[in-house]
């Protein structure tokens, strides 16, 4: 008698159904070796990444210290004119409150004198002569 062991047509088209779920598990397996492998060159690429940006974030926090410092090294000489300049602004009005009282105390002690003349400062002689013409002599102001 002859021992037949070739698969029916109905075993190969239904199949075994272990043998397929072998298949399903291995396709399964190959799916996440795949899915592991590009994740992995992801994670490498996103830690490129992040190294790249901490380093841009590390220069600028020292650019923008740098430009604090700067900040403050140029408010504080600002206030340090500006307090000059108060100093220089008083200065100047007591020289013209002293002059004021001087020429008022003047005018009291002599209401109808003429006042003398004044000589020109050399740049005005100068500047003078230049809008009257050069060969003409500066004249003195009287004020």
């Amino acid at each position: 008698m002859p021992v037949n062991n070739a698969p029916t047509k109905a075993e190969v088209e239904f199949g075994d159904p272990l043998t397929e779920k072998i298949r399903e598990s291995i396709i399964g397996v190959e799916k996440l070796r795949a899915e592991n492998r590009e994740l992995t060159n992801k994670i490498t690429s996103l830690e490129t990444t992040n190294l790249q940006l901490e380093n841009e974030v590390r220069s600028l926090k020292r650019a923008l210290d740098d430009e604090r410092a700067e900040r403050r090294h140029y408010h504080s000489l600002a206030n340090e004119i500006i307090t000059r300049l108060d100093v220089v602004g008083q200065t100047i009005d007591d020289v013209v409150k002293r002059a004021e009282q001087e020429t008022y105390r003047q005018r009291r002690e002599n209401p109808r004198a003429e006042l003398p003349e004044v000589e020109l400062p050399t740049f005005l002689q100068k500047v003078e002569a230049l809008v009257n013409g050069h060969g003409e002599k500066p004249k003195a102001l009287a004020l």
